[in-house]
Order: C-alpha cells, then sequence, then structure tokens
C-alpha cells in the first residue's frame, strides 16, 4: 500500500511538472501554424499583386517567428514592390544576417540592391549566392 501510494505521488509530480511544459510545446505548435498560415496567406496575396496586404500577412508571420529568415526575405520583397524601399532593405539584409548560408535571401537581397542602383554591393550579394548555390 504505501509503495502504491509512493508511485502514485511520483506518477503525479510528474504529471504536474510536465503539464507546463506539454501546454508550452502545443502553444509553440499552434503559433508556428499561424505564421506558416500567414505567411500562405502572403503568398497568395503578392500573386495577385496586391503587395501591400502582402506586406502585412508576411510582416505577422515574422512576428510570431522573428528569426524565420524566409518570411522575412519574402517580407522585404513585398515591400519593395509596394515601394517602401528603406524597410524593403531593412528585411532583406535582416534575413540573410539571421540564417548567412540562405542563398535564395542573397539572390533576393542582390535583385533590390541592383535595382536601387547599388551595382557594387549588388555583385557581392550575387556572389555570396552563387557560392552557396554549390
Amino acid at each position: 500500500m504505501r509503495l502504491l501510494r509512493l508511485v502514485m505521488t511520483a506518477f503525479l509530480c510528474l504529471t504536474l511538472l510536465s503539464g507546463p511544459s506539454l501546454a508550452q510545446n502545443k502553444s509553440q505548435e499552434a503559433t508556428a501554424r499561424a505564421a506558416q498560415d500567414y505567411l500562405k496567406h502572403g503568398l497568395m496575396l503578392a500573386d495577385g499583386g496586391e503587395d501591400e496586404e502582402a506586406a502585412e500577412a508576411f510582416q505577422k508571420a515574422v512576428s510570431l517567428k522573428p528569426d524565420w529568415a524566409e518570411a522575412r526575405s519574402l517580407l522585404g520583397s513585398a515591400l519593395s514592390r509596394a515601394g517602401k524601399y528603406r524597410e524593403a532593405e531593412e528585411q532583406l539584409r535582416k534575413a540573410v544576417s539571421l540564417k548567412p548560408d540562405y542563398g535564395e535571401g542573397w539572390y533576393y537581397l542582390g535583385l533590390f540592391l541592383k535595382d536601387r542602383g547599388k551595382d557594387k554591393e549588388a555583385e557581392e550579394a550575387f556572389q555570396k549566392a552563387k557560392q552557396l548555390a554549390r
């Protein structure tokens, strides 16, 4: 009887200790799913030429997952198409700083810089993209 009580107490303690962790994991999963949904919505909006709305959706994805380089790159591209060049450059640079081995991010940064007349910086970004593609 005493052994059973001890086992039950230990089980209850373990359950209580793992409870917040389990809830936290579910919360993180829900956040990741929501960020993914915002990203998909942003892609659909961008495909329809609704760049400001796409940027808003990508911004929501980034607010949920700030270290998501791909979402920041898409945000930067949408901001650029919407004419918000300063913010676009910030996001594109942040994307490659978060994930330096993100070849597509370097390529998109290069396209942006070339379009803005920053040819030397664009060439450097293209070179990094090319190196990472190998």
